[in-house]
């Protein structure tokens, strides 16, 4: 009878369990979705900043065409919550502000893959000979008892 009420304890510790699991993953899973959608409105910034921070009306129209972002999307820039992105300069110019300068930086830093680059050892061919030849000196030699 032991037994049988310990495998019981034991099925209801794991539902437990895997209730919290379920709910832990309701709370993880949105954040882990946005991290995986594209941030479209950071390369449209990006894009403009790689061509000097300011383009035509047109240039944005074709650069969120060419994104899948239609340009009634782009009002969000004009107008983000109190950070503005982009500003309509007299003319048919629209120029980055300093947020949509720094959102451009954030989303191409982000896309960049640093890749590790061993040093050059030639710095240490350079320097290793001359700590060689002194090593067996008679100056050194009062070091070797130590």
């Amino acid at each position: 009878m032991t037994t049988f009420a310990n495998a019981k304890e034991a099925i209801d510790l794991i539902e437990d369990v895997q209730q919290k699991l379920d709910r832990a993953l309701d709370l993880i899973r949105p954040i882990a979705a946005q991290d995986t959608e594209p941030d479209v409105g950071g390369l449209i910034l990006a894009e403009v900043l790689e061509q000097g921070g300011s383009v035509t009306k047109d240039e944005l129209y074709q650069i969120a065409a060419s994104r899948g972002m239609d340009r009634r999307g782009l009002g969000g820039f004009f107008r983000q919550s109190g950070k503005t992105s982009l500003y309509v300069v007299p003319g048919d110019r629209v120029l980055l502000t300093p947020y949509g300068v720094e959102r451009a930086q954030r989303y191409a830093s982000r896309q960049k893959s640093y890749e590790y680059e061993p040093s050059d050892r030639a710095y240490s061919k350079v320097a290793e000979p001359s700590f060689a030849e002194d090593w067996d000196s008679d100056e050194d030699s009062v070091y070797d008892g130590a």
